[in-house]
């Protein structure tokens, strides 16, 4: 058998080594069904920093756990408010009814809003007259505004940082479901202390100094390595170890032979009990390496030169346990690949601008996806909550003297996730709306999790971002007539040249915001001109405008019909609060608009949410999990459960001519 063993001089490439390597290692687990990786193991989550999530992680409690004031002023019960002016202030008492607060300050209980100084007047006798009406949740921190109970923070095999750490011990988490380290139990094999030769006293020196440096370079990726002495060239030997490491645990094994004697040995007891896989790999330095599968664990055999075995490790050995691991191969590079730089800095592509802040260094924050050849970075809102630490991926130095960065322009971005985290990340651009929070929340809770980083932009600036390719998709919901047709002429005048596949997200409900009880009666907008009511619109372009103007040219009205039309506000909840202080009697809104603050709402139309998706990307393994995602019947049932939602087109890839049939 000896005579056999030096029969291999045709090299395998790394790569074909890896993957035939992976292969048998997955072919022995499914000839008897055992795993023989990683188990899931529950760790504190104190001490979990640099750990690999088996599971995803919801919060247990809302974050903060009450409300909070996000302002210097007096908090308040804002009903107390809502006739106040500069004429006719609300009078409150400091102490009963309005208590005297900082920023950071629990609300006192009662409380739902904050007035700042410029609209409250102390009398210095305890009397506060406050001169403005103030909305519920008005400069205030709501509980669970950073987290909600029951809000999907971390999907499986994340890899946890400090900054995790401190969202999961806010949210209530105490303890998290990991993968175990994997073991690797590490020996040289042949020389002695006594003998003499080319493997004698000097082969096992240099082995002496090789096992020790290559079990730091296991525990630098946070594998657990269990070293042995060294064993002679001898394939009894070298099985006794192999089973003595089996029966403790081991994963994976290494080997460093450190002459021709012992490498035989190795060898021959792979051809008798086990599978040589690679049998020499082309490495330079790291020549003779060599592969196996012993009793469905990998076998690794390296040189006992120090430069060849420290160059095989990193090539051949660390990718393998890093994905025995349920860890991304890229994050044990210390500079990324592609456009890293010696610093591990990355140039990506500004989707937003950078503003400055004269006489301030800013680390802006920033989110990283891979859009087709080119690395975008999407700047994200600089949040004091736990979950803005725990969502940047990586972050933008803007100097004292810098003058900021304009969109499309180049930055060095410094990584703090692995490379892997790129293919990962889901840029969408284009309205924000609840439906897009469960969808995010629901592509994290995928075996193989997507990140969705939604940026909020009118119809426009959204489809210019898909023509920038700074996105992978956009939602648009804006109406192309009066008879249901959605986003194809608008796409159609925008990027005539585009081919973009329209698939639908949901069609969200358009009606009537009205108080609570809607005493008045109404059911529709011709009622708003025979009971002379008061109206409040949304600003001109919105779809919400559309669909109402679409509205009264249905009923036979005119702009003119409509008191108060020319009022215009700019979201939604400005609606609702116009509404509910009494400055209209109605406005044209959404029903989640209007259960926020407690009104009610009159449904009169939909409009239909849609997912603008370049055809080259199209078969992008995230859009095609999004795609997936739309179609189950338990994630329509969790959209309608929130009311206001309507699923039967979601999912579908929508043709020209698909009407509401509203």
């Amino acid at each position: 058998m000896a005579s056999q063993s030096n029969i291999y001089t045709q090299t395998v490439p790394l790569g074909d080594a890896l993957d035939k390597l992976l292969g048998a290692l997955d072919a022995a687990r499914a000839a008897d069904g055992q795993n023989r990786l990683p188990l899931p193991v529950p760790c504190p989550t104190k001490d979990a920093d640099g750990r690999v999530l088996s599971q995803f992680v919801t919060a247990a409690a809302d974050f903060p756990p009450s409300p909070l004031a996000a302002a210097k002023g007096y908090a308040l019960k804002a009903a107390d408010t809502y006739t106040a002016d500069s004429n006719n202030p609300a009078q409150l008492q400091e102490g009963k009814s309005c208590f005297a607060v900082r920023s950071g300050d629990m609300l006192p209980p009662g409380c739902d809003a904050v007035a700042l100084p410029v609209h409250a007047a102390v009398d210095g006798n305890g009397g506060v007259s406050i001169t403005a009406p103030m909305l519920p949740w008005l400069h205030v921190r709501r509980a669970g505004a950073d987290m909600a109970a029951g809000e999907t923070l971390f999907p499986r095999n994340h890899i946890l940082r400090p900054a995790d750490l401190g969202a999961l011990l806010a949210a209530g988490v105490a303890e998290v479901q990991v993968w175990d380290r994997l073991q690797l139990h590490l020996a040289a094999v042949g020389g002695s202390a006594s003998a003499s030769g080319k493997d004698g006293p000097s082969a096992t020196a240099a082995a002496d100094g090789i096992i020790p440096a290559l079990a730091a370079q296991a525990q630098d990726i946070d594998c657990h390595a269990q070293t042995a002495p060294c064993l002679p060239a001898d394939a009894d030997a070298v099985r006794n170890f192999l089973q003595s490491a089996l029966k403790a645990g081991a994963h994976a094994l290494l080997l460093c032979a450190t002459g021709d004697d012992a490498l035989t040995a190795v060898r021959d007891l792979m051809e008798r009990e086990g599978r040589i896989v690679a049998p020499a790999i082309g490495l330079l330095p790291g020549s003779p390496a060599m592969t196996a599968v012993y009793e469905g664990r990998p076998v690794f055999c390296l040189p006992s030169s120090p430069a060849g075995s420290l160059t095989a490790f990193d090539a051949l050995v660390a990718p393998a346990l890093l994905l025995m691991s349920r860890r991304p191969g890229l994050c044990y590079a210390k500079t990324l690949t592609g456009s890293a730089d010696a610093a591990g800095e990355l140039a990506a592509e500004l989707a937003a601008s950078l503003p400055a802040h004269p006489g301030l260094d800013v680390f802006a924050p920033l989110a990283l996806t891979r859009v087709a050849e080119k690395i975008v970075a999407m700047p994200l809102r600089m949040g004091e909550g736990h979950k803005s630490a725990a969502r940047t991926q990586a972050l933008a130095h803007i100097t004292a003297s810098d003058k900021g960065a304009a969109l499309g322009s180049m930055v060095r971005a410094r990584p703090l996730r692995p490379a892997d985290s790129l293919y990962n990340t889901l840029f969408c651009a284009g309205g924000d709306d609840v439906a897009l929070d469960l969808l995010a929340d629901e592509l994290l809770r995928l075996p193989h999790a997507i990140r969705l980083v939604c940026a909020g932009a009118d119809a426009v600036d959204a489809v210019q971002a898909l023509k920038n390719r700074h996105c992978h998709m956009a939602v648009l919901h804006m109406a192309d007539d009066d008879k249901g047709g959605f986003n194809f002429a608008f796409v159609q005048q925008h990027w005539p040249e585009g081919k973009i596949a329209l698939i639908n997200l949901v069609i969200r409900q358009v009606g009537l915001v009205v108080p609570a009880g809607n005493s008045q009666g109404l059911k529709s907008v011709a009622d708003i001109k025979r009971m002379k009511l008061r109206c409040v619109n949304r600003q001109a372009g919105s779809s919400t405008r559309m669909q109402f103007d679409a509205l009264l040219r249905h009923a036979g009205m005119t702009p003119q019909d409509v008191p108060g039309y020319e009022n215009e506000v700019e979201s939604q909840l400005a609606v609702a609060a116009a509404v509910l202080t009494g400055k209209a009697d109605c406005g044209p809104g959404v029903a989640a608009a209007a259960r926020a603050v407690g009104l009610d709402f009159i449904p009169l139309a939909g409009e239909r949410w849609d997912l603008a998706v370049p055809e080259e990307f199209r078969e992008d393994p995230r859009v095609v999990s999004v795609i997936s995602l739309l179609q189950k019947p338990e994630f329509k049932k969790r959209l309608e459960s929130l009311g206001g939602y309507n699923t039967r087109l979601t999912g579908q890839k929508l043709e020209l001519g698909v009407r509401l049939g509203a």
